[in-house]
Protein backbone atom coordinates (compact mmCIF):
# COMPACT_ATOMS: atom_id res chain seq x y z
CA UNK A 1 0.00 0.00 0.00
CA UNK A 2 1.04 3.60 -0.61
CA UNK A 3 -0.04 6.62 1.40
CA UNK A 4 0.00 10.38 1.07
CA UNK A 5 -0.22 11.56 4.66
CA UNK A 6 -1.01 15.14 5.61
CA UNK A 7 0.35 16.63 8.80
CA UNK A 8 -0.36 19.92 10.54
CA UNK A 9 -3.08 21.98 12.13
CA UNK A 10 -5.84 23.31 9.87
CA UNK A 11 -6.67 26.08 12.37
CA UNK A 12 -3.15 27.54 12.03
CA UNK A 13 -3.21 28.90 8.45
CA UNK A 14 -0.29 27.49 6.42
CA UNK A 15 0.41 24.78 9.00
CA UNK A 16 -2.64 23.02 7.57
CA UNK A 17 -1.36 22.76 3.99
CA UNK A 18 -0.65 19.02 4.29
CA UNK A 19 -4.15 18.36 5.58
CA UNK A 20 -5.67 20.38 2.75
CA UNK A 21 -3.69 18.38 0.16
CA UNK A 22 -4.95 15.00 1.43
CA UNK A 23 -8.49 16.28 1.89
CA UNK A 24 -8.46 17.50 -1.72
CA UNK A 25 -7.18 14.10 -2.92
CA UNK A 26 -9.97 12.26 -1.10
CA UNK A 27 -12.73 14.71 -2.04
CA UNK A 28 -11.70 14.83 -5.72
CA UNK A 29 -11.36 11.06 -6.19
CA UNK A 30 -7.62 11.24 -6.84
CA UNK A 31 -6.82 8.19 -4.70
CA UNK A 32 -5.59 5.82 -7.37
CA UNK A 33 -2.97 3.41 -6.12
CA UNK A 34 -2.68 5.17 -2.77
CA UNK A 35 -4.73 6.26 0.20
CA UNK A 36 -4.85 9.89 1.36
CA UNK A 37 -4.69 10.14 5.15
CA UNK A 38 -4.90 13.14 7.49
CA UNK A 39 -3.16 12.58 10.80
CA UNK A 40 -3.02 16.27 11.70
CA UNK A 41 -0.68 17.01 14.60
CA UNK A 42 -0.92 13.53 16.10
CA UNK A 43 2.40 12.35 14.68
CA UNK A 44 2.46 9.11 16.61
CA UNK A 45 -0.53 7.96 14.49
CA UNK A 46 2.04 7.50 11.72
CA UNK A 47 3.15 4.32 13.51
CA UNK A 48 -0.05 2.54 12.44
CA UNK A 49 0.95 3.00 8.76
CA UNK A 50 4.42 1.51 9.24
CA UNK A 51 3.59 -2.08 8.33
CA UNK A 52 5.10 -4.73 6.09
CA UNK A 53 2.34 -3.99 3.58
CA UNK A 54 3.33 -0.32 3.28
CA UNK A 55 5.49 0.22 0.24
CA UNK A 56 5.82 4.02 0.27
CA UNK A 57 4.68 7.12 2.16
CA UNK A 58 4.70 10.76 1.09
CA UNK A 59 4.36 13.07 4.09
CA UNK A 60 3.08 16.57 3.28
CA UNK A 61 3.73 19.27 5.85
CA UNK A 62 4.61 22.91 6.39
CA UNK A 63 8.33 22.96 7.15
CA UNK A 64 10.41 25.99 8.08
CA UNK A 65 13.44 25.58 5.84
CA UNK A 66 14.44 29.24 5.61
CA UNK A 67 13.12 29.50 2.05
CA UNK A 68 10.79 32.05 0.50
CA UNK A 69 7.16 31.46 1.51
CA UNK A 70 5.52 28.98 -0.84
CA UNK A 71 8.71 27.25 -1.98
CA UNK A 72 8.87 23.52 -1.42
CA UNK A 73 11.36 20.68 -1.33
CA UNK A 74 11.15 16.91 -1.55
CA UNK A 75 13.55 15.08 0.76
CA UNK A 76 14.02 11.88 2.72
CA UNK A 77 13.99 11.92 6.52
CA UNK A 78 17.66 10.86 6.65
CA UNK A 79 18.65 13.94 4.62
CA UNK A 80 17.63 16.44 7.31
CA UNK A 81 17.87 17.14 11.02
CA UNK A 82 15.17 18.57 13.20
CA UNK A 83 15.69 22.08 14.53
CA UNK A 84 12.83 21.73 16.97
CA UNK A 85 13.71 22.15 20.59
CA UNK A 86 13.51 18.82 22.39
CA UNK A 87 10.47 18.28 24.59
CA UNK A 88 10.43 15.96 27.55
CA UNK A 89 9.23 12.58 26.40
CA UNK A 90 6.93 11.76 23.52
CA UNK A 91 3.28 12.71 23.39
CA UNK A 92 0.37 11.57 21.25
CA UNK A 93 0.46 15.05 19.71
CA UNK A 94 4.10 14.77 18.73
CA UNK A 95 4.94 17.53 16.26
CA UNK A 96 8.39 16.29 15.31
CA UNK A 97 7.83 13.61 12.70
CA UNK A 98 11.57 12.89 12.52
CA UNK A 99 11.46 11.99 16.21
CA UNK A 100 8.50 9.69 15.57
CA UNK A 101 10.39 7.94 12.76
CA UNK A 102 13.43 7.47 15.02
CA UNK A 103 11.17 5.94 17.66
CA UNK A 104 9.62 3.63 15.06
CA UNK A 105 13.02 2.40 13.89
CA UNK A 106 14.20 1.84 17.45
CA UNK A 107 11.07 -0.23 18.18
CA UNK A 108 11.56 -2.38 15.08
CA UNK A 109 8.73 -1.01 12.96
CA UNK A 110 9.23 -1.72 9.25
CA UNK A 111 9.94 1.79 7.94
CA UNK A 112 9.13 1.98 4.21
CA UNK A 113 10.43 4.48 1.68
CA UNK A 114 9.38 7.88 2.95
CA UNK A 115 9.56 11.20 1.14
CA UNK A 116 8.65 14.47 2.81
CA UNK A 117 7.08 17.22 0.73
CA UNK A 118 8.08 20.20 2.86
CA UNK A 119 6.35 23.49 2.08
CA UNK A 120 7.76 26.76 3.44
CA UNK A 121 4.94 28.51 5.30
CA UNK A 122 4.32 32.24 5.36
CA UNK A 123 1.82 32.33 8.22
CA UNK A 124 1.45 29.74 10.97
CA UNK A 125 -0.70 31.93 13.17
CA UNK A 126 -4.39 31.43 13.86
CA UNK A 127 -6.42 31.26 10.67
CA UNK A 128 -8.47 28.87 8.59
CA UNK A 129 -7.13 29.88 5.17
CA UNK A 130 -3.76 29.37 3.51
CA UNK A 131 -1.69 32.49 2.91
CA UNK A 132 -1.73 33.92 -0.60
CA UNK A 133 1.80 32.58 -1.17
CA UNK A 134 0.69 28.98 -0.53
CA UNK A 135 -2.84 29.30 -1.89
CA UNK A 136 -1.67 30.26 -5.38
CA UNK A 137 0.74 27.28 -5.51
CA UNK A 138 -1.68 24.68 -4.11
CA UNK A 139 -1.98 22.84 -7.45
CA UNK A 140 1.82 22.71 -7.70
CA UNK A 141 2.06 20.99 -4.29
CA UNK A 142 -0.75 18.61 -5.20
CA UNK A 143 0.96 17.66 -8.46
CA UNK A 144 4.31 17.17 -6.67
CA UNK A 145 2.70 14.85 -4.10
CA UNK A 146 0.89 12.83 -6.77
CA UNK A 147 4.01 12.50 -8.92
CA UNK A 148 6.10 11.43 -5.94
CA UNK A 149 3.66 8.77 -4.72
CA UNK A 150 3.52 7.32 -8.26
CA UNK A 151 7.32 7.22 -8.62
CA UNK A 152 8.80 3.75 -8.24
CA UNK A 153 12.27 4.77 -7.07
Amino acid sequence: MRYIIGLGNSAMADDGVGLRIVEHCARSGLERGFEAVAIADEGTRLLSYLTRDTEKIVLVDAVDMGLEPGEYRLFRPDEVESRKRPKRGLTSHEGDILKVLQLAASLGYPVPRITILGIQPENVGPGLELSEALGRRFETYLRAALEEIARDS
